[in-house]
């Protein structure tokens, strides 16, 4: 949301940095639910537009979102709890497909991994991300 912290630096490094955005199909679910919560609190007006800017963001290509792959992610989230047991479900699962299902679209491309939560970041970096 344009009033949290980071949101203009972190819009600048996903959509002008010229780097493909990649996020698991859950980014959906999370900001939808971020969306709804700014509404019902007053902070946007109508999540709508919000809504169908991701939409649209996701159709074009300027966002690829990677399908959810329950057996997969959910065994390597379980993982990441295990040896980083600090880490919050979603935070774990996002981490999960950064690590085991982004390597069929980037091929031998780094993947830089965008987080502001500290303990997902030193578990991204742990498992060998570079993190932004």
């Amino acid at each position: 949301m344009p009033d949290e912290p980071d949101c203009a630096e972190l819009s600048s490094l996903l959509y002008e940095s010229g780097h493909r955005v990649i996020t698991s199909e859950l980014t959906r679910i999370e900001f939808a639910s971020a969306v709804a919560t700014a509404r019902n609190s007053g902070r946007i007006p109508d999540a709508r537009p919000a809504l169908a800017q991701f939409d649209a963001d996701s159709s074009s290509g300027a966002l690829t979102l990677v399908p959810f792959d329950p057996p997969s992610a959910l065994s390597a989230a379980y993982r990441l709890v295990c040896e980083h047991h600090t880490l919050r479900t979603l935070d774990a699962l996002h981490l999960a497909v950064a690590l085991h299902d982004t390597a069929a679209l980037v091929g031998d491309e780094p993947v830089t991994f965008v987080t502001r939560d500290e303990r997902q970041a030193e578990a991204a970096v742990a498992n060998g991300l570079h993190v932004c």
